[in-house]
């Protein structure tokens, strides 16, 4: 496991690798064993698994992939990772602005994107894959942001975790995961120097899995929470 603290202490992360366990289940037998793997994740961060909003994607029968929600004390239970993944409300990125609320996204190759504003005290997590970056989904996150909490991009601080760091996009002209979230997100108005990027490639580093390197059916996760 790996703790970190972000953007000057304000943001706690942890991010698990394989001997933490399996963060996402495929199956409802699964689902036991991964609740309880995901209940120690957030437990690093102080935070009970019901208080924690996990961020569902899925590729099958979508045509978009920029579906964003606020989660706060009323909706907790639409995201919840205590709840099995059948009723659970899709998302490709979720926002809150309670501190007492985590943030879990399953990874295996694709890029997460941890958003945070100090001023309006709110952290967003966002699931940045191929399709996501193909329909300019990190542009729109920060839009969604603005629409709903009035940001200025300027402010933003982002962090970018473990991924397949060449991995390239064809329809974005080759360009690799981490290139174009920063394009886009630059192009909402973020700063670059408040970009941090982790530089941990989880296809060539083994304590991760990979679904590029044959890994199907295990997952890592990130996990955030405001201090």
């Amino acid at each position: 496991m790996i703790r970190l603290k972000l953007f000057g202490d304000e943001v706690s992360l942890v991010i698990s690798t394989l001997a933490d366990g399996n963060m996402r289940a495929f199956s409802n037998e699964e689902f036991d064993s991964v609740l309880a793997d995901q209940t120690k994740l957030v437990a690093e961060l102080g935070v009970a698994p019901e208080k924690t909003a996990r961020v569902l994607t899925t590729y099958n029968n979508r045509k978009c992939f920029t579906e964003y929600y606020v989660v706060d004390n009323d909706s907790i239970f639409e995201h919840a990772i205590t709840a099995p993944e059948v009723k659970l409300k899709l998302a490709d990125g979720l926002v809150t602005n309670n501190k007492d609320l985590a943030l879990l996204l399953p990874l295996a190759d694709c890029l997460g994107i941890i958003v945070y504003d100090q001023e309006h005290r709110i952290i967003g997590l966002l699931h940045s894959g191929r399709q996501n970056l193909e329909e300019d989904g990190a542009f729109k996150f920060i839009g969604f942001l603005q629409k709903r909490f009035d940001i200025d991009p300027r402010n933003v601080k982002v962090y970018f975790s473990p991924h397949a760091q060449n991995f390239e996009i064809f329809a974005l002209n080759n360009a690799k995961l981490a290139e174009a979230a920063e394009e886009q997100l630059v192009r909402a108005g973020v700063d670059a120097k408040n970009i941090e990027r982790s530089d941990i490639d989880t296809v060539t580093n083994s304590d991760f899995p990979s679904n590029s390197a044959g890994d199907k059916t295990t997952r890592f996760a990130v996990a955030v929470k405001m201090n």
